[in-house]
């Protein structure tokens, strides 16, 4: 049975983990694209989103698993006609729902989870898995937010690959756009990534998967591991 202090530390966790998922209302969700993928990540992050839609190309099989769907927004861009399978997993279900509904020409599965925990799917594992604009949102260091990709892990196949995008809170200047947005987000608890770095993001990737690659553009950090 769980001490004070665990029920204490899972009771933090789970108030930062609403707090950082809350902010996705249908309204929210309705404007996200614009703000975020056609403004933010050019003028604050400095990382276009052409450059996270090239990933998803590069990567997105016909076997795929997204974990943090947002809006659907890079499986719908990545110019692929058809999937074999295609799950989508979010803790929100507003996301699921519009993810859902834009991508229903493929017939996703819906799964609702927690990333921090333990998933439950009873399905063969998956060749790719994408995680984009994700683990900057989660709570703690960057080794408790990899605890996703633990999670993740066992759903993917021999040959399969994890590729996403994160937004880096420390170590890469930013622009006064981006200073302020990250000062906005983190105060509200959207974003958790102030000690965030590349160093701990890569040295984590690699402590679990034998190939990974990480380039950065701007404040985001793009990875790829097999």
């Amino acid at each position: 049975m769980p001490d004070e202090s665990s029920r204490q530390a899972n009771a933090a966790r789970g108030a930062a983990i609403s707090r950082a998922h809350a902010i996705y209302t249908p309204f929210m969700l309705s404007v996200y694209d614009v703000l975020v993928h056609g403004l933010s990540n050019r003028f604050a992050w400095r990382c276009p989103t052409r450059r996270l839609l090239d990933l998803y190309r590069a990567h997105l099989s016909a076997d795929h698993l997204e974990a943090g769907v947002g809006t659907g927004f890079f499986v719908d861009h990545a110019r692929r006609a058809a999937f074999d399978r295609l799950i989508l997993l979010d803790i929100n279900r507003h996301c699921l729902d519009r993810a859902g509904s834009r991508l229903a020409h493929f017939n996703p599965v819906l799964r609702q989870v927690n990333l921090l925990d333990p998933i439950e799917i009873d399905a063969a594992p998956f060749a790719s898995v994408g995680l984009t604009y994700v683990l900057h949102c989660l709570p703690g260091s960057m080794s408790e937010k990899l605890v996703a990709v633990d999670h993740l892990r066992p759903l993917m196949g021999d040959d399969a690959v994890l590729f996403g995008a994160t937004i880096l809170g420390r170590g890469r200047a930013p622009n006064r756009a981006a200073r302020a947005l990250l000062d906005l987000y983190n105060a509200k608890g959207v974003f958790n990534n102030r000690e965030d770095d590349l160093a701990s993001l890569s040295e984590g990737l690699r402590e679990r998967f034998p190939k990974v690659e990480v380039e950065t553009h701007g404040l985001v950090a793009l990875f790829r591991a097999a």
